[in-house]
């Protein structure tokens, strides 16, 4: 692609300021585009993105091969400059004329809300599996498709990166392609090159407010709003308190509601609980009865619509709907193991709405059982939940263990002693042990044969974020089961 060929592009999206050097337009760039100096290849477009970018590392880029770059501010470099209104809105237009429409070769499904998204994703897949060889996924912790793995960085990732994967995907001849689509990706327009099949809208309450990341749940909410302009078909919870804003938001596209009501054009009725899963049949645009999913509590049900629904949007059957849901495995949401007469739950867990839930699936099934819970505060963003999510582990555990979860540049005994106050004012008893499979450790021998042992935050993960590097840790339940042999 030449650089007057780039100019264009992002003149078309009203982003270009200036431009290079004339005797530079008919330059033609043929290495990988890229954001980060780690990965930038000969001939090839930088994107110098992010309030903390230095000018090193464009340099950095330059002398890998970088032949000219895209930026906010000239960096006074000698090589051509795309200066522009917005790097990633920049990012975003470059990336689909590179990489084209994804939908032209699959339906891509993208589920945006405050809890859930990971369990719907994967009951989802689970259901597109009953009709394809392969689908792709971008979830929280993984993006596959097949047997063929990505590495990647966050929830969603940046607009290159997340083109580059769906790219992969299209070589790996996915039938379909599911992924979570984070406030963050919204709001700096990591997506809004794409244009999604279906787009789905699950539950929000506050969360992600900081410095860093929202300035405000108006600020969030208006950031998950933006899914539905991107969308073809949007699947709307209506149990959901804001579900007529986000009705509205989706104006432009097909809308598909769902409920545990028959409110909903996809509905839940006859639910049966357990502590290990949940019965129930589908009623309105979908006729699925006497479904079973093994992953307990209420909202898992909710989950579980959300995915019908898109699977609905996308052609799927209601008997595949009804398999592919029976089969639906997500690691560490609400994943059980039980011996010695102790309960160890692990779930992902880690917002004030997410620990709500836990705890009510926990007083639902184990209401004569000593809760001992295990959590900690992610660093350097989500200040709001340090507020939050101590007060609601105080008001209903029995005792509490605080460990690390992803601390970053922060140090975790400072995290602690900032929420502290919170336990010793509702006067719960608790413990801080900084290193997380010790803490584990710590909670199993706590607990006695009866008792409930609650590992909340990090799920199935098996990193610590740790001064910028990503530490490796057992995981949670793992580490429960070699403690209880």
């Amino acid at each position: 692609m030449t650089l007057s060929k780039i100019a264009e592009i992002l003149s078309e999206n009203k982003i270009l300021k200036n431009f290079a050097p004339k005797q530079s337009r008919d330059l033609s760039l043929t290495g990988k585009i890229s954001c980060d100096s780690r990965n930038v290849e000969k001939n090839s477009l930088f994107f110098a993105k992010g309030v903390n970018f230095k000018r090193e590392f464009l340099l950095s880029a330059i002398e890998k091969g970088a032949a000219a770059y895209v930026s906010e501010k000239d960096l006074d470099v000698d090589i051509p400059l795309f200066l522009v209104s917005d790097v990633r809105k920049a990012m975003s237009a470059v990336a689909r004329a590179v990489y084209g429409d994804m939908t032209k070769s699959f339906p891509l499904i993208g589920i945006t809300g405050t809890k859930g998204k990971t369990s719907s994703l994967y009951m989802l897949e689970s259901i597109l599996r009953e009709k394809y060889a392969k689908v792709g996924i971008i979830s929280t912790n993984e993006a596959r498709c097949g047997e063929k793995t990505w590495e990647k960085t966050g929830t969603t990732p940046e607009a290159l990166e997340l083109f580059s994967i769906l790219d992969g995907f299209r070589e790996e001849n996915a039938g379909a392609a599911v992924m979570e689509v984070s406030s963050q990706a919204l709001k700096y327009d990591r997506v809004s090159g794409l244009t999604f099949s279906v787009g789905a809208f699950l539950n929000l309450s506050p969360d992600h407010i900081s410095p860093t990341e929202h300035s405000s749940f108006e600020d969030y909410k208006e950031a998950k709003k933006k899914l539905f302009s991107l969308c073809q078909k949007a699947v709307i919870n209506l149990d959901d308190e804001y579900s007529a804003e986000f009705l509205a938001s989706a104006k432009s596209a097909e809308t598909i509601t769902f409920s545990l009501t028959p409110s909903g054009d996809i509905y839940a009725y006859g639910v049966s609980q357990d502590r290990y899963g949940t019965s129930f049949s589908i009623g309105g645009k979908i006729n699925v009865e006497n479904v079973r999913i093994n992953m307990p509590g209420k909202f898992n049900i909710s989950n579980a619509l959300c995915a019908a629904a898109c699977a609905y949007a996308t052609g799927i059957s209601g008997k595949e709907i009804r398999s592919g849901l029976e089969k639906a495995r997500a690691e560490g949401r609400i994943e059980i193991y039980e011996k010695n007469g102790i309960t160890v739950v692990a779930d992902y867990a880690h917002n004030k709405s997410s620990f709500e839930a836990l705890f009510e699936y926990a007083r639902s099934f184990y209401p004569d059982s000593k809760i001992i819970f295990l959590f900690g505060c992610i660093g350097d963003r989500a200040l709001d939940r340090r507020t939050e999510i101590p007060a609601v582990a105080a008001k209903n555990a029995d005792f509490i263990v605080y460990t690390t979860d992803d601390p970053g540049t922060e140090s975790s005994e400072g995290i602690f002693r900032e929420i502290e106050p919170q336990f010793k004012e509702i006067g719960t008893p608790y413990v801080f042990i900084e290193d997380r499979q010790n803490a584990v450790e710590f909670a199993i021998d706590a607990a006695k044969p009866g008792d409930i042992v609650i590992l909340a935050g990090k799920g199935g993960e098996t990193t610590q974020l740790v001064k910028g590097k990503y530490v490796p840790y057992i995981g949670d339940m793992p580490a429960a089961k070699a403690k209880l042999g």
